[in-house]
C-alpha cells in the first residue's frame, strides 16, 4: 500500500503545482457545481500521465486497479483523467462479474468531459467486449435520476459504435426515453448519439428525426441529430412540425 500511496501522493501534488499556476478555475466547461478541479488543461494531464507511466507500468494489476480507484473517488477531474488512463490498461479485469465496479465508476462521473472520456475510452471498449452487460447497464442508466449517468447511456453510442449499426434499435430505444430530459446537456448526448446512428441507417433515423420534431422535441436534439446533414434534405426535416 505504501507503494500506491506515494505513487498517489505524487501525482495529487504534480496536479495541484499545476493548477497553482494556472488561469482556469477547472480543466473543462463544466457548468456542474459538484464539478471539482484544479484547472490543469489537457496538455498539463498528458503531461502528468506521461511522468508516472513508468512508475505505474510497474504495478500489478490489482495495485494499478486501487490507484485507479483511489483517483476516482477523489472527485477531482484531473485525478479522474489519470485514473482512465490506468484503467485502459487493465480492461481484461471488468468482466461481467465485476458489473457493480463498472456502474460505480459510472457514478463517480460528473461534467460532461469526464462522462464523453470515460465513454470513449472504457465504457465503449467494454460494450465491444461484454455487450450483455453493458447493454443492461445503459438501461439502468438510462432511468438514473444522476443526469451524467443519462448522459452516460445514450453517447455510449456514439461515434464508431453508433456508425456501426449494431445498436441501433437499442440505442433509439435509450434516446427515446430522453428527449424531453429537462437537461441541455442529455439533450445533446441523445442529438449526438443519433447523429452517429443515422450514418449506418439513414432513413429509419432521419424519419425518426422528423417525428421528433412533429412531437415538438427541443431543437437542440434535432440540430446536433442533423449537423451533418445539407441541402434540400436538410430543408426536408427542419419542414416537419410546421
Amino acid at each position: 500500500m505504501e507503494k500506491i500511496d506515494l505513487l498517489y501522493h505524487s501525482i495529487v501534488t504534480q496536479l495541484e503545482t499545476l493548477g497553482a499556476a494556472s488561469p482556469y478555475i477547472a480543466d473543462a466547461n463544466e457548468p456542474d457545481p459538484n464539478y471539482r478541479s484544479y484547472g490543469v488543461r489537457r496538455v498539463g494531464k498528458a503531461r502528468v500521465v506521461k511522468n508516472h507511466r513508468p512508475a505505474i507500468k510497474q504495478l500489478a494489476k490489482e495495485e494499478k486497479r486501487q490507484l485507479a480507484y483511489r483517483l476516482i473517488e477523489s472527485g477531482y477531474g484531473e485525478q479522474q483523467e489519470v485514473a482512465l488512463a490506468i484503467l485502459s490498461q487493465i480492461l481484461e479485469y471488468f468482466t461481467p462479474e465485476k458489473s457493480e465496479e463498472i456502474d460505480w465508476i459510472g457514478r463517480q462521473l460528473h461534467g460532461w468531459s469526464k462522462v464523453d472520456s470515460y465513454v470513449g475510452s472504457f465504457f465503449q471498449p467494454l460494450l465491444e467486449i461484454y455487450p450483455d452487460t453493458l447493454l443492461q447497464l445503459a438501461q439502468e442508466w438510462n432511468r438514473s435520476p444522476n443526469q451524467w449517468l443519462r448522459r452516460t447511456s445514450v453517447v455510449l453510442f456514439t461515434r464508431k459504435i453508433g456508425s456501426s449499426g449494431r445498436y441501433t434499435e437499442e440505442a433509439l430505444a435509450l434516446c427515446e426515453n430522453l428527449v424531453f430530459d429537462p437537461e441541455d446537456l442529455v439533450l445533446k448526448g441523445v442529438g449526438w448519439a443519433l447523429k452517429d446512428i443515422l450514418v449506418s441507417n439513414p432513413a429509419r433515423v432521419i424519419t425518426y428525426i422528423k417525428e421528433l420534431r412533429v412531437r415538438g422535441v427541443s431543437s437542440v436534439v434535432t440540430l446536433y441529430a442533423i449537423r451533418n446533414i445539407k441541402g434540400e434534405e436538410r430543408k426536408k426535416i427542419l419542414a416537419a412540425g410546421k
